[in-house]
């Protein structure tokens, strides 16, 4: 429930046509460095979930909760490492059992201090949810079973009805770049966050900003020449990269990483190096090249 564009968040409001029982299923990511569990290079962030659907459900500690990405473990910020557990393959399934799992915690809002347009939406009733550690479980995988509310009848004439595993099959079978990258906004504003390089420690800066509800670029600085500035992108429909290149409004740039985002199911990240002859451009169109397979347009905006 922060401003960072890391992978889409922040206030969502959509319309779904519910069939009951209704179960909900939500994989819950924090920003957190996968290799350290840290964010903005050397914090130890914080989380929260908040929903509220139409037909009065809500977010409490009656949701069942699990971890699967915890760290820096024991804290420790100077040799930061990580714990992953396996992430199950169908837990977003109606019939996964999640007995075994505790249930979700509840946190105060002074506590998860949300901020954007948080307080433009109506929670009345939901309350904030996490695992027992707020700050140190990065990914989270929530669930609930919402019960038939009494008197509810299907008023739609559509079918919902609809079965995921269909929904999974058709995507697999749709056309797309390979890789595809991930845009916050409809003018195809990258996916991401600024890595900076200078005198050996690493800064996290932001591209993007939401205010209104509104994503807009925020121009990246290239700063003296003895910085290295990278782009960090997430997108998805990854192969098992052999080669991967990049360009930059037209320019050449060096991809100095192209892998999963580990332990995000399908999630692919890139790692772009900034040229710096790009300086002063404004708005550019980056590509991203795996396996002689380009993927297609994003932007960022270059001061």
């Amino acid at each position: 429930m922060d401003a960072i564009d890391f992978l889409p968040h922040n206030v969502l409001s959509i319309n779904i046509l519910p069939v009951y029982p209704l179960t909900i299923a939500v994989l819950a990511k924090d920003n957190a460095d996968p290799k350290t569990g840290l964010e903005y290079g050397t914090q130890i962030g914080d989380a929260g979930l908040i929903l509220k659907l139409g037909d009065g459900t809500v977010t409490s500690a009656a949701w069942k909760a699990k971890s699967f990405f915890r760290g820096p473990l024991n804290r420790n910020t100077t040799n930061p490492t990580v714990e992953y557990t396996p992430l199950p393959s169908n837990w977003f399934a109606v019939d996964f059992d999640d007995s075994g799992w505790a249930q979700a915690k509840e946190y105060p809002e002074s506590q998860v201090r949300p901020d954007g347009d948080y307080s433009s939406f109506d929670f009345t009733g939901a309350k904030f949810i996490w695992s027992d550690d707020l700050e140190l479980d990065n990914t989270v995988v929530f669930r609930y079973t919402v019960p038939k509310p009494a008197n509810w009848s299907k008023t739609w004439n559509t079918d919902g009805d609809t079965d995921s595993a269909n929904i999974v099959n058709d995507a697999k079978m749709a056309t797309l770049p390979s890789p595809f990258l991930f845009s916050v906004n409809r003018d195809g504003l990258a996916t991401g966050y600024v890595t900076r390089v200078r005198g050996g420690a690493q800064l996290t800066e932001q591209f993007a900003k939401t205010e209104g509800g509104v994503t807009t670029p925020v121009a990246i600085d290239m700063g003296p020449s003895t910085d290295l500035v990278y782009l960090v992108l997430y997108g998805s429909n990854l192969p098992n990269v052999s080669t991967a290149t990049a360009t930059v409004g037209g320019v050449a740039a060096e991809v100095a990483y192209a892998g999963p985002l580990l332990p995000a199911n399908g999630v692919a990240q890139f790692n772009v190096a900034v040229p710096r002859s790009l300086a002063g451009r404004g708005s550019v169109e980056l590509v991203v090249t795996v396996n002689g397979k380009a993927s297609n347009p994003v932007s960022v905006t270059i001061r």
